[in-house]
């Protein structure tokens, strides 16, 4: 009877390939669903990340006479020791330059510091500190990583200004005037005027022993001055030479959609077709293919 039974329970060799075959099929089923599953996953994250970035927006404009943080400020705002503009790290250190000309630690006290939501991968604020002692080495510091990396780019050409575009000097005022929001009480359409969006940076700018960081500090508009045209390509690439000039640094990497933050705090998914139009740009812009017009 002992030998009857274990003869009772092998299993053939189709038999195995008939298991091995539908697990296959299973895993070929289900992989595809866990993929949608994670991509939605850090959609969601973003938004929540790009809602939370529009709220600490509003505290800064609370504290700050509803004022909406400069998006590029010239250097000698907040360069010590006569800038007005004091910005200071997470060590309560005051910053200078480009640390402190880019948002994200001038919106850094409006979110407790806590600058993690900013990056879609939680974890690599952590990792730069444990490689401090490296990247000093390179002449890099925590402080400009933070500064130049967030998920979200900032609007700075039409929502607070962008001295990279000369728009506080003379010349550029007296050829246009003021073309960016200071304030929200000035903005005519608040769920409209997109002030962040999904970002990407320059391979250039990557930083060395680390996978490519999905975000930069600053995404900017198809068109701006007249005589320069349409500024962006014609059509979206997943990875060009250079993503200023293919999209103005704007990220589709959520299903061919961007996460889109607007100045009445809500956020949501913006498509290649929506972003070329400037009224989501710019607070006056009057048509899709609208640029600033002279004085």
């Amino acid at each position: 009877m002992i030998r009857a039974w274990h003869g009772a329970v092998g299993f053939t060799l189709i038999e195995l390939l008939v298991v091995i075959a539908i697990v296959a099929l299973l895993v070929a089923i289900l992989l595809p669903a866990l993929g949608k599953a994670r991509r939605m996953g850090r959609q969601a994250q973003e938004l929540a990340a790009a809602q939370q970035l529009m709220l600490a927006m509003t505290m800064y404009a609370n504290d700050s006479r509803d004022a909406v943080p400069p998006g590029y400020p010239p250097a000698a705002w907040v360069n010590p020791p006569g800038g007005p503009m004091v910005v200071l790290d997470d060590a309560g250190e005051r910053l200078s330059g480009g640390e402190a000309q880019r948002f994200p630690w001038r919106i850094a006290p409006c979110l407790d510091n806590n600058l993690q939501a900013l990056y879609l991968d939680r974890a690599f604020l952590g990792r730069l500190k444990e490689r401090a002692d490296y990247y000093a080495g390179l002449g890099i510091t925590h402080a400009y990583v933070v500064s130049l990396f967030p998920a979200l780019g900032m609007n700075v050409v039409f929502v607070g200004g962008s001295d990279r575009h000369a728009q506080f000097g003379q010349a550029f005022q007296r050829l246009y005037g003021r073309v960016h929001v200071t304030r929200l009480d000035e903005v005519h359409r608040p769920t409209e005027l997109m002030a962040f969006a999904s970002a990407r940076s320059s391979e250039l700018t990557q930083l060395p022993g680390e996978s490519k960081l999905e975000g930069f500090y600053r995404v900017e508009p198809p068109y701006f001055a007249p005589h320069e045209g349409r500024r962006w390509s014609s059509t979206y690439e997943q990875r060009p030479e250079d993503p200023g000039v293919n999209s103005g640094f704007v990220s589709l990497r959520h299903g061919g959609k961007a996460v889109s933050a607007y100045l009445d705090g809500h956020a949501s998914m913006a498509s290649w077709e929506s972003l070329q139009d400037m009224r989501m740009w710019s607070n006056t812009a009057d048509r899709a293919d609208w640029t600033l017009p002279r004085r």
